[in-house]
């Protein structure tokens, strides 16, 4: 019953429908509209046979720039053609074709002696991108006069500028290394004397729990050229878990005339040590030595703070329990 209702009602929206634009007004608005839109396609029709002149933009690349070389700050990055044909097909040009760029390999010029590129050279690339029916009227520039500036030559450090966010439960277990670590960069001898060490692009790696081996490339500083552009940065990543050592207090240049006693005589180091290299890690790899001058000069106070003098560099932020020691001197009387 509803769907025999459905229907009804539909038939009926579309009867109103109908006899709204059939009335006599909508009748004749249609048929004005009709011949409006057959006229101006007419009219387009015959335009686009008529021919135009339009400007189109081709781009420059140069192709093989010598190392030790850098182009002169003048020469340009698009040649401007100025074309004639039909409409349709400079439409065509407008809105829909993609032109490549006009390549130009500074290698194969450098070997023929050549110090520009000749306008028919121009021309011929040029022509190739239009179809048969364009004509080309002109084109700037008419030449590419192509000039080099010689580079010096100096070899840099490379550093990783990455930042590790690291899983819980681990660390980075070594040294992050960079291959190669240096590289040699070009440019003229006043840019090269400000230039000490090149960094990688800035990069964030999140929820690290393996070593990552990336591949980076280098930061670009203005007129100058590096080669490679890029290295591999490796950053040794590893579970770790903490280890705790008993480790003596050692006492340098101490006077046959006197005593010193500690309290504590011994402390604690308590560190996170990569898995692999848990057992590895012992007392014999850290040490804690203190002058006895300093134990005078801190007699009134009769306390001193405690501080590695030696730890392994793959152990970071190893901490000493307690952090300060009691002691008191006394003369040896024997």
């Amino acid at each position: 019953m509803m769907a025999r209702l459905d229907k009804q009602n539909l038939l009926k929206s579309i009867n109103r429908i109908k006899v709204f634009f059939f009335q006599q007004q909508w009748k004749e608005t249609l048929i004005f509209l009709f011949f409006l839109l057959l006229a101006l396609g007419f009219w387009l029709m015959q335009n686009m046979q008529q021919e135009y002149e339009i400007e189109i933009f081709i781009p420059v690349q140069y192709n093989n720039v010598p190392e030790e070389m850098v182009l002169a700050d003048m020469y340009p990055h698009e040649v401007v053609a100025k074309i004639r044909d039909k409409g349709n097909v400079l439409i065509n040009y407008t809105w829909f074709q993609s032109f490549n760029p006009l390549e130009i390999d500074l290698i194969n010029i450098r070997r023929e002696g050549n110090h520009q590129v000749a306008r028919r050279a121009i021309e011929t690339s040029l022509s190739r991108q239009f179809q048969p029916s364009t004509s080309l009227l002109d084109f700037e520039p008419q030449t590419i006069a192509i000039e080099y500036n010689v580079l010096q030559d100096k070899e840099v450090t490379v550093l990783a500028d990455v930042s590790v966010l690291l899983e819980p439960g681990y660390q980075i277990s070594g040294t992050i290394t960079v291959a190669p670590p240096k590289i040699h960069i070009y440019a003229k001898s006043h840019t090269l004397d400000s230039i000490t060490r090149v960094k990688t692009e800035y990069t964030e790696i999140r929820r690290a729990s393996q070593t990552q081996e990336i591949k980076l490339p280098l930061q670009k500083i203005a007129g100058v050229q590096m080669e490679p552009a890029e290295v591999t940065v490796t950053i040794p990543i590893e579970e770790f878990t903490e280890k705790r050592l008993t480790l003596a207090v050692e006492i340098t240049d101490l006077p046959d005339n006197y005593l010193l006693r500690l309290f504590p005589s011994s402390v604690e180091v308590v560190c996170n040590v990569s898995i692999s290299r848990f057992r590895e890690l012992t007392a014999h790899d850290f040490e804690i030595k203190i002058p006895f001058r300093e134990f005078e000069a801190n007699q009134t106070a009769g306390k001193l703070p405690v501080q590695l003098t030696k730890h392994p560099s793959w152990i970071t932020h190893p901490v000493v329990i307690p952090e300060t020691i009691e002691f008191i001197i006394e003369r040896n009387t024997r």
